[in-house]
């Protein structure tokens, strides 16, 4: 089954849109699998059309039968990234029946970050294209606006049930938490500047917590001074805020 994509990039021919076979199931991921490995070796630019079908061996002409262009196969890739990150997060331990909302917070920040570094390759060549031309970073701007307005609609409901800071904006602090948390993984992972696993995730959780007025059950644990550092404490039981939601 084609997967169904947004207007990535307005110049892309249209896919065909009869169903495919079994056999034309297989091809198609097989396509994607070899862009994707070749993108990760080599990098977008020096990637082409012709060595995608040859590792995948295919004819050239039938990689025209499932894709467009190199931007339509590498907005495939993109996706399949966006399945590989929800997996990690569904794979974190899970936090319990009754988990406050900074555990919460602290499980999706762990599982960006192993998803990150599972997948680091293929982010970094997502974070390069974006320089490329506006097209390739349409592509780019597609793979973050899931998360941002996931994490927009989930703040949203914890200002609407009073638990966080009544003054802020949910779409602003989703674009720019995330962009935190986003931003330290690729300097962190892509770029080599040194960190700790654990300590990475609790600082960037502490500091999300921090500016949604949150308490940070670490500090409930510890007796910490900063639990109340004068901020009221908000702790939240309330179960139905999912992991998917927070990064």
């Amino acid at each position: 089954m084609q997967s169904k994509r947004p207007d990535r990039y307005a110049s892309s021919a249209p896919l065909p849109s009869t169903p495919l076979t079994a056999r034309g199931v297989r091809t198609r991921s097989g396509l994607v699998k070899a862009a994707r490995a070749l993108f990760e070796k080599h990098g977008y630019l020096d990637t082409n059309v012709g060595d995608i079908a040859k590792r995948a061996r295919v004819a050239h002409g039938t990689f025209y039968t499932y894709f467009s262009s190199k931007e339509e196969i590498f907005a495939e890739v993109a996706d399949s990234l966006l399945v590989d990150f929800q997996r990690a997060l569904r794979d974190e331990p899970d936090v319990g029946d009754h988990p406050d909302l900074s555990e919460r917070i602290e499980r999706a920040n762990s599982g960006y970050l192993r998803a990150y570094q599972e997948n680091a390759r293929m982010m970094a060549v997502l974070e390069q294209v974006a320089t490329f031309n506006p097209r390739l970073a349409t592509i780019r701007r597609a793979s973050r606006r899931f998360w941002v307005q996931r994490n927009t609609e989930a703040i949203q409901r914890w200002k609407d049930r009073h638990l966080i800071d009544p003054e802020i904006d949910p779409e602003y602090a989703a674009s720019a938490l995330g962009s935190m948390v986003d931003r330290s993984a690729y300097v962190w992972i892509v770029l080599g500047e040194p960190f700790e696993f654990e300590s990475g995730v609790r600082q960037l959780t502490r500091m999300y917590c921090n500016a949604l007025r949150l308490t940070y059950h670490r500090d409930l644990e510890t007796g910490s001074s900063s639990a109340s550092g004068g901020v009221p404490p908000r702790v939240s039981t309330s179960p139905g805020v999912s992991v998917a939601e927070l990064q």
